[in-house]
């Protein structure tokens, strides 16, 4: 791919409001695990097979790894789609196309990253259920996870080869 026009895009209003959700979500996901830490036993689930079941333990300060994960994904990404002019695009970006183009691949990474973080909040809320024999996921969680960006991407990739 050759070198795409490097123009300024501002964020878009669902952009905007993608990504102070994502972050409302990450304090969220801090609050909820300095509530719940007292209420833990000493081992919390820290993995669950396919059928949502723990089969992994650790301390339960590990329950606070899951917003430093969120966290260590949000922001990289958060400042990597302010730069679109960088992305690897399955149409080629001109001048003319580029103003219709990098917005929606904006919008795209602001929605992967609020996808990603709503998954770490989960992920969290669901290793709280699963000490009280409680959990959720199952097999339809893995397909969740496995289809759901293929989908997502699929979508974008469609809208950005309709504004090309």
């Amino acid at each position: 791919m050759g070198k795409n026009p490097k123009i300024k895009v501002p964020a878009g209003k669902l952009e905007i409001l993608f990504n102070v959700l994502s972050v409302l979500l990450i304090l969220g996901m801090i609050y909820y695990a300095f509530i719940m830490y007292q209420q833990l036993p000493e081992q919390i689930p820290t993995h669950f097979n396919s059928h949502g079941e723990p089969d992994d333990w650790g301390s339960k300060a590990s329950i606070f790894m899951l917003p430093v994960i969120a966290i260590f994904i949000f922001v990289p990404m958060y400042f990597l789609s302010r730069v679109p002019h960088v992305f690897n695009y399955l149409v080629t970006i001109t001048e003319e196309n580029a103003p219709r183009i990098y917005p929606i691949s904006r919008l795209m990474m602001a929605t992967f990253n609020f996808s990603m973080v709503s998954l770490f909040a989960f992920l969290e809320w669901e290793t709280v259920q699963a000490i009280d024999g409680n959990a959720v996921t199952g097999p339809w969680f893995v397909f969740i996870v496995i289809f759901y960006p293929l989908i997502l991407l699929g979508f974008f990739a469609v809208w950005m080869w309709k504004k090309a």
